[in-house]
């Protein structure tokens, strides 16, 4: 009878961690083909439209011989350069070099304006591409938390029955069918709740968890002698 007790509250941990194990891949899953898109659009569009940028002031020079900023008087700062730096490496990952063999790719303040847009754009695109799929992880989540969590009447059985039976917690099937019935829960849903509550006990007390552990050992010691001497 024990061991079909066992062998209960092992099917059913085991049942709730593969179903934790899916949920949490698709959830990965998820993840990554979000990085993917991100990627993509940094990587092509964002770089597409810098590029175009670029294309056209070096039209604009070639036509009026002037470059960009000149006559202005402005100046760029260390910091200013330093960001420059940082948003030319955004795109790829060689330092100072656009990837495409134009050179070192220095922003202009209307390409800066243009990638701020941009990355606003994509956060919007893809926040909208991803709400349905968001909320429906979060409801998820919200419903895995609502389902561990017992009722506080519920909770207060299951804690008092542990508490008057604390030198040894382990109901037998006649206490679970019973608890079952003052409850309303499923027998899965007491054998899940006496695991995790003896899991809780042995690491707020690990002395009383050698004492569990010796209690089982004698016992199983007594049993195999009895089927000894039958």
């Amino acid at each position: 009878m024990a061991a079909a007790a066992a062998a209960a509250a092992a099917g059913g941990a085991q049942s709730g961690g593969e179903e934790l194990d899916l949920f949490m891949t698709h959830f990965v899953l998820l993840l990554c083909s979000f990085k993917e898109q991100l990627q993509q659009h940094v990587r092509v569009h964002a770089m597409e439209a810098v590029m175009a940028c670029w294309e056209l002031e070096q039209t604009l020079q070639s036509l009026t011989g002037a470059s960009p900023g000149e006559g202005t008087g402005a100046t760029m700062s260390d910091d200013e350069d330093n960001q420059v730096d940082s948003e030319s490496n955004m795109f790829d990952g060689n330092e100072g070099s656009d990837g495409m063999g134009f050179g070192p790719l220095m922003l202009t303040e209307g390409e800066r304006s243009l990638v701020e847009r941009v990355r606003q754009e994509l956060k919007h695109e893809l926040k909208q591409g991803y709400r349905e799929k968001l909320v429906d992880i979060r409801e998820e989540i919200m419903r895995k938390r609502r389902a561990g969590k017992l009722p506080g009447d519920t909770a207060s059985t299951l804690k008092a029955w542990w508490q008057a039976h604390s030198k040894w917690p382990y109901p037998t099937e006649e206490d679970k069918a019973r608890l079952v019935q003052e409850t309303g829960l499923q027998l899965k849903q007491i054998n899940n709740w006496f695991i995790n509550q003896r899991k809780r006990n042995w690491h707020s007390n690990p002395a009383s968890s050698s004492s569990d552990k010796s209690k089982r050992k004698r016992n199983t010691a007594g049993d195999g002698n009895a089927e000894q001497s039958w």
